[in-house]
């Protein structure tokens, strides 16, 4: 059994050696003891789970057993969304968690960490829906946050919030009930017009309409991408388009995918949105969960450009998550996206040292050859790819560098990504759910602490999120019948209590959530929530400066990102020791000039409206 100080040792000693053993002979270094780089001093964080005493009755489901448990694998095992938003307009950031086989929950936030769940009697628990993900956004711009949610095969929904405590479901005279296998959904303001248009990310094969009896078990051996469409060719029906609906103004939303230049067929998972060079327009980047991943540049007259290659060279093969967000406080939207593949294809052995050619060589061999089968052609080119995490730090001028090896961003098995300054500090953290249900093993998830310099140490154990409350450790695999610590899929940030720091709650495949209440020693901080007029409501894609000082630091405002994810859209900035904020600037979508606001108080929720 392995207590955190193991946890620590395995974890890092392996990842360290693997980052290393490829950094040195590229950079005719010799091994690099990133961890002795890493920042010791960094300020203590400290998170509580409170679930037990919150109200959240919530359990994950998943066909047909428990985690940890032998299951048929011909059903799509990705789905596990949460969502945060202040969803009835008190002040307080509700939670939406969505659920693969049962009704998805709606808590309301009561203070001081009390949620009661409305979903029944909002209209949007969809208990005969197979949910995967979705996104809140004020799509026709009356104040009161909306609802799209995506689907496996029973169509998505959108729910037009009443203002009453109710949601009214509008898919089918909004034109936007897509019934496939979706994954991810964005509201945006990609045409700068003022009102939010939806871009919904498809990922079509890995599935079947009912499940079949026959389908094998994992088992050690087992070539797992063919066991699932083995028999079922409705099961590789060669990936679905993505999808942009461009908002009409009046209730009713048009399908432009085609003319934009979004399509992106294929094995779509996840989409964030980012305005990475700084042009004014949000540009989009989409994951593919085995092939390359996509940038696509806004040219800010309705199409898009696919840049990757240009961009950022080589992506992650096996993409989950991606998520833009200020790493380095340079003004530039940095990119980290977590490559489920980087240790999929490695022996389970946490201890050993992994060949660091089965993550950064092509992708080659029979176990991927399998995979080959229900992927498209233009996916295979091995000079596209790479397996592992990536993290693109941006350089300006339109182009990104790739820095994960001396940034310490590996993870075992990543799903998502959320960022936010968990320490006030003043600089972005992250915080990493993983793990899988086969094989039956434990992998932790990951706190990664920002340490100014472009690299991040992880501080999980330290901070109270690993080991679990519930749950074991389990060394080597236990391929029969071993229950297993939880599998977490997705996760979202918000200042739940509204004291200041940022919380967390992670929505765990087949289990309870966790709900992690934010403990750290208190540092300054000033929150901003955004009220658009010319601009959307939600003011989505504003970008926000505030200055401490000889300190500045951003964020854009957008609604998800990080996997089937999230969070508040309340902008949160760490201030630390700061005596004083100088002032904020906002560009609001659109806008040629920022609007100021000077000397706002510290420790405070600001809420700006466009001027």
């Amino acid at each position: 059994m392995f207590g955190p100080a193991a946890y620590l040792t395995i974890s890092m000693k392996s990842l360290i050696r693997r980052r290393a053993a490829w950094i040195a002979p590229v950079l005719g270094l010799g091994l690099i003891p990133i961890q002795q780089s890493l920042n010791q001093n960094a300020p203590s964080v400290r998170f509580v789970d409170v679930l037990a005493s919150s109200g959240i009755g919530f359990k994950h489901h998943f066909f047909p057993s428990e985690q940890g448990v032998n299951y048929r694998m011909n059903q799509y095992d990705h789905g596990s969304g949460v969502l945060v938003a202040d969803v009835n307009g008190d002040g307080l950031m509700d939670i939406y968690l969505l659920d693969f086989l049962g009704p998805n929950a709606l808590y309301i936030n009561k203070g001081n960490f009390k949620f009661e769940d409305i979903a029944r009697k909002a209209g949007v628990d969809m208990p005969e829906d197979v949910s995967v993900g979705g996104s809140f956004g004020d799509y026709d711009n009356d104040g009161n946050i909306d609802l799209y949610v995506t689907t496996y095969q029973t169509g998505n929904r959108l729910f037009r919030n009443r203002g009453d405590g109710a949601f009214e479901d509008v898919t089918r005279k909004a034109g936007v009930g897509y019934r496939g296998h979706s994954s991810a959904a964005l509201w945006l303001d990609y045409d700068l017009d003022g009102d939010l248009d939806l871009y919904v990310t498809n990922v079509g094969p890995f599935t079947v309409p009912e499940p079949s009896p026959d389908a094998p078990y994992a088992r050690r051996g087992t070539n797992l991408p063919l066991s699932y469409i083995l028999g079922h060719p409705e099961a590789d029906h060669g990936g679905e388009s993505n999808i942009l609906f461009r908002n009409n103004g009046d209730g009713t939303f048009t399908d432009v995918t085609q003319q934009s230049g979004l399509s992106a067929i294929g094995w779509n998972g996840d989409v964030t949105v980012g305005d990475y060079d700084l042009d004014g327009s949000p540009d989009i980047y989409v994951t593919q969960m085995f092939g390359a991943s996509r940038l696509f540049h806004n040219n800010g007259n309705g199409t898009f450009t696919d840049v990757t290659r240009k961009a950022l060279g080589r992506t992650s093969w096996g993409a989950m998550g991606a998520l833009f967000f200020d790493a380095n406080n340079d003004g530039y939207p940095d990119l980290y996206v977590v490559d489920m593949h980087s240790d999929m294809w490695t022996h389970a052995d946490p201890t050993g040292v992994v060949d660091p050619k089965v993550k950064y060589d092509t992708p080659r061999g029979k176990m991927v050859e399998g995979w080959q089968v229900v992927t498209q052609p233009e996916q295979t080119k091995a000079k596209w790819v790479l397996f592992g995490n990536t993290f693109f730090v941006n350089r300006h001028g339109g182009t990104f560098e790739e820095r994960s090896a001396t940034a310490g961003l590996e993870n075992f098995w990543p799903w998502g990504i959320v960022a936010g300054d968990f320490d006030n500090d003043g600089w972005q953290d992250i915080f990493v759910p993983a793990g899988m249900g086969y094989p039956y093993v434990y992998w932790p998830n990951y706190l990664l602490m920002n340490t100014g310099k472009e690299q991040f140490v992880d501080r999980a154990a330290e901070a109270g999120i690993e080991p679990p409350a519930r749950g074991k450790y389990i060394e080597g695999l236990k391929i029969k019948g071993e229950p297993c610590a939880r599998s977490s899929r997705s996760a979202a940030v918000a200042d739940f209590d509204g004291d200041g720091d940022l919380d967390l709650v992670v929505n765990n495949f087949n289990h309870e959530p966790y709900l992690f209440r934010n403990d750290t020693v208190k540092a300054h901080f000033l929150q901003i929530r955004l009220q658009g007029k010319k601009a959307n409501r939600d003011g989505y894609g504003a970008r926000v400066k505030v200055i401490t000082g000889n300190s500045i630091q951003y964020r854009e405002a957008h609604s998800s990102g990080g996997y089937l994810t999230q969070s508040s859209a309340v902008l949160h900035f760490g201030l630390g020791k700061a005596p004083a904020v100088d002032r904020v600037e906002i560009l609001w979508p659109g806008a040629k000039e920022p609007q100021v606001i000077a000397n706002p108080k510290m420790d405070s929720l600001l809420t700006v409206e466009q001027k």
